[in-house]
């Protein structure tokens, strides 16, 4: 970690500073915010922009660079109250001494107000903690801002009164208060990559922006301990959550308020620490209404309304483990039972009760009822708390062997990568179960073998197992079906399917594993749009379960969704459904689901042609399922990771472990997408003949096994590669496929096949209607290629504009290199200048307009434009606006230059 934080996440802050002060009507701003939350950095920042000190550090600084300010600093401390003006001495001139007061104001006001004289303009005065500065120099600062020759720049910590003139003239509307808030989770992420110098996981970064409450001070302190704890670190070059933070924080007091508090409301905060979230009528009855009032004033408690029940929460998380630290063994003890006691007092029916009884009776005694423990555990299930499952689960199991205990101890250990524990649990559970929990059970194994250490024979012996001793199942035959159309045989699933029969009209475990498993085969075999109504009725059956003994989390159905999404062509659909379930997600986190949304996120940034953005992700998702022990989801991960680098041009360390997954031939794990990876591996290194073979070999096998989608997919890179032939065997292939993703494959295709440019440019407009950027430029680049090629009068103009667009599309792309892009050249490329007055002409301002924005004169920017013209081969604006409207993401950015 860096000595010094970095400062990242406040540029809407700093651009609200540069407003005021630029303002003629403002004479200062006010910034207040809870302690840890950079008040104080903020200032630093804008004051080192208004100086030049130092390097320019992002836009709003840059913004500033060229217009340096008399700037002057001022820390008031608790000592400097007891002497009058003696924070203030700063602002004298050089050596000056005044002995009065007087004297001290005169000689600021008449050196400020010189300084104003020769055109200056006026003094930034930062007064750091502003409410310790003693009652004169009060005085003296509204002086200064009355005769408008400073600008006060001061910092307040949330909850202190603000100084009698600030208040006043905020009154007024001359100060501008501006509360510094924590950061989001976006932001909090951003800053802790910067401080690591290095990725972070959004698990990691989630559960270190809950500890921290999004304080950055606090997420650095949490991120300490993590580290020193071990329960953070780097697994392939991206820091990852090994262990929950629930603890790490134990004894490090983030805010002095908690020590201060009365006992009853100290006494109450404890509770909560130990037992929250509460319901509002289960609080001791000794709690008035007064203290949750005070301690809800004071930003320590929330009330929140979940499953229609008012519940009471500790308001920041990070302070559970500082209070739980303060609490003895005995007292913890009394305080658990004793909420016990109160809810069993009202009935303990109500969702969620069974689970808050079973963790606090062990929590205080170190067991409880078996079938408590269990009910606990599947009702933490419910939620989504996978490490209170695994612990209700094995605290169940100590009372004697049991079926149930054991696949929810199995699954909640699998999350947490410990495979060879869970599949001994498992192994047992499933020797000792009954007839009827025989095949709960072997779901669970079979899906901890496969995922876990890959071994596909037996994940498929375990299903067979079950139905030799329990008879045939759904269930089974779903997962059987999953298992086998994972590994690319898309045939055999879809027979696992063929004897099931379900009614769609009631929620049940077995309808939503049948519902995954049908839409996985409708994926394979290019019926994505069949595939979205079926994780849609999947999703919301999922939803409705009580017992997901068997199905687990619906979180499962919704990345599905997103995947069909993706399929079918709708792009930010696909990652709008990623995007809502995600967050959802995140607070209560499935660590291997946290993968595979992230490998369905890199899959959509790839389509997209966001190179950088998808080498990120699928680095993420490889990071995070190393960590967790997944294999399978690691090398899917992988392999898109290497992908990535490769459409980039460039073949990573990575590529060699890939090598050697292709060369193995582990049928668990070399699908099409690990041969696609590996045979634009061999392209980048000059391999192409043997790339392509590899390409039409793997497409080949595809489609033998059913899974036409990845054979389409397969013959799409020969087509962009410039295989006419397989862009032949895709345009046959593709007319009985769903959704606008295949027809615009289709129409690719017979582009390529037929050579024909005006098909290619069509293609390219149905590419960039869905989203796929480097798809459209590279249709565009083969166009201009065949027009140059067929010379012609009209040809080279169109030539120009194709190639101009093509250029422009891949300024989206993120450094994209792909085969198809290799005829486009720079020279043709507009300048950034050019692009700008381009922009601006396509969007119907005039070249005097244009002139004045730019400051320049009218005659450059008509000579501007000339070279715009003769470079992207039109002849008009109207022209240049059919070029620049398919190639620009929004209006706003046209008018910014």
């Amino acid at each position: 970690m860096h000595a010094r934080p970095p400062f990242v996440g406040r540029d809407a802050e700093l651009v609200e500073l540069d407003r005021a002060l630029r303002a003629s009507t403002c004479v200062g701003v006010v910034v207040t915010g809870a302690g840890g939350i950079g008040r104080s950095r903020l200032v630093e920042e804008f004051l080192a922009g208004l100086t030049g000190e130092g390097a320019p550090g992002g836009s709003a600084r840059a913004a500033r660079a060229d217009r340096a300010r008399h700037v002057v600093r001022v820390r008031a401390t608790r000592a400097s109250t007891s002497v009058a003006l003696s924070a203030l001495t700063p602002l004298l001139p050089g050596g000056a001494r005044p002995e009065t007061p007087g004297a001290f104001f005169a000689l600021v006001r008449e050196h400020l107000a010189a300084r104003r004289a020769v055109g200056e303009r006026r003094t930034v005065v930062a007064v750091d903690d502003v409410h310790l500065l003693d009652a004169t120099s009060s005085a003296l600062l509204a002086l200064l801002l009355a005769e408008e020759v400073a600008f006060v720049l001061a910092t307040l910590p949330d909850g202190v009164d603000w100084p009698d003139p600030l208040r006043a003239w905020w009154r007024r509307g001359a100060v501008r208060h501006l509360p510094l808030l924590a950061l989001d989770p976006e932001r909090a992420r951003a800053l802790l990559a910067a401080a690591l110098d290095a990725p972070i996981a959004s698990l990691a970064a989630r559960a270190l922006w809950t500890a921290g409450h999004g304080n950055p001070l606090h997420m650095r302190e949490a991120l300490r301990a993590a580290i020193a704890d071990d329960r953070i670190g780097p697994a392939h070059g991206v820091w990852c959550l090994k262990r929950s933070l629930a603890d790490t924080l134990d004894g490090v007091s983030f805010d002095a308020r908690i020590d201060r508090l009365p006992p009853d409301r100290r006494a109450l905060l404890e509770l909560l620490a130990l037992c929250g979230p509460i319901g509002l009528r289960d609080v001791p009855a000794e709690t008035t209404p007064e203290v949750l009032a005070d301690l809800e004033e004071r930003r320590l408690l929330d009330l929140r309304r979940h499953d229609r029940r008012e519940r009471l929460a500790l308001a920041q998380p990070a302070h559970g483990p500082v209070l739980r630290a303060g609490v003895g063994r005995l007292r913890a003890r009394a305080l658990l039972l004793g909420q016990v006691a109160r809810v069993r007092a009202h009935g303990a029916h109500r969702v969620g009760d069974h689970l808050d009884l079973a963790r606090w009776e062990l929590a205080a005694t170190g067991t409880a009822d078996p079938e408590l423990l269990l009910r606990g555990a599947e009702e933490a299930l419910g939620r989504g708390d996978v490490d209170t499952m695994c612990r209700l689960a094995r605290a169940a199991l100590r009372h004697g062997p049991n079926a149930r205990a054991g696949v929810l101890l199995g699954e909640a250990l699998g999350q947490r990568g410990a495979f060879a524990e869970g599949i001994t649990v498992l192994e047992e559970a499933f020797a000792a179960a009954g007839r009827a929990e025989v095949h709960s059970v072997a779901l669970t194994l079979a899906v901890q073998h496969f995922y876990g250490p890959g071994d596909l024979p037996r994940a498929l012996a375990v299903l067979r197992e079950a139905e030799r001793l329990a008879g045939p199942s759904p269930v089974v035959s779903a997962w059987t079906s999953i298992i086998l159309g994972a590994t690319g045989r898309v045939e055999q699933a879809r027979a696992a399917l063929a004897a099931v029969a379900l009614a769609e009209d009631r929620a049940t475990p077995e309808l939503v594993l049948y519902l995954q498993a049908r839409l996985r085969v409708e994926l394979a075999s290019s019926r994505p749009l069949d595939a979205i109504r079926t994780a849609r009725t999947a999703h919301a059956a999922h939803r409705e379960l009580t017992d997901r003994t068997e199905v687990f989390y619906p979180a499962r159905s919704a990345y599905l969704l997103a995947w069909a999404l993706l399929e079918a062509g709708p792009l930010d659909d696909a990652e709008r459904v990623l995007a809502e379930n995600l967050d959802e997600l995140l607070r209560a986190p499935v660590p291997a689901l946290v993968v595979w949304f992230g490998w369905v996120h890199g899959r959509i940034a790839l389509e997209r042609g966001r190179v950088r953005q998808a080498a990120s992700l699928f680095a993420e998702a490889r990071a995070q399922a190393h960590v967790q022990g997944h294999g399978f989801a690691e090398h899917r991960a992988l392999a898109g990771l290497v992908l990535a680098h490769a459409y980039a041009g460039h073949v990573g360390p990575e590529a060699a472990r890939l090598a050697d997954t292709v060369a193995a031939a582990d049928p668990a794990l070399c699908g099409w997408d690990t041969l696609r990876a590996h045979a634009w591996v061999l392209r980048c290194r000059g391999h192409a003949d043997e790339a392509h073979a590899l390409l039409r070999d793997a497409a080949g096998t595809a489609r033998l096994r059913g899974d036409s989608t990845g054979a389409r997919v397969l013959e799409h890179d020969l087509v962009r590669w410039g295989d006419r032939a397989a862009a032949r065997r895709l345009a046959a292939l593709t007319d009985e496929a769903q959704g606008t993703h295949a027809a615009a494959r289709t129409a690719h295709a017979r582009a390529v096949a037929d050579a024909d440019p005006v098909a290619l440019d069509a293609a390219s407009d149905a590419w960039a209607a869905l989203g796929a950027t480097l798809l459209a430029a590279e249709c565009l680049a083969e166009a201009a290629r065949l027009r140059r090629a067929a010379h012609g009068p009209n040809r080279e103009a169109a030539a120009r504009r194709a190639h101009a667009r093509a250029l422009l599309l891949t300024t989206r792309c993120e450094g994209a290199a792909t085969p198809g892009l290799v005829s486009l050249s720079a020279a043709g490329a507009l300048s950034a200048r050019e692009h700008q007055i381009a922009l601006m002409a396509a969007d119907g301002y005039t070249s005097r307009e244009i002139a004045g924005h730019c400051g320049l004169s009218i005659r450059t920017v008509d000579n501007t434009l000339g070279r715009a013209y003769r470079k992207t081969g039109v002849r008009d604006r109207h022209g240049l606006r059919s070029i620049l409207a398919t190639t620009t993401e929004a209006p706003d950015e046209r008018a910014a230059g």
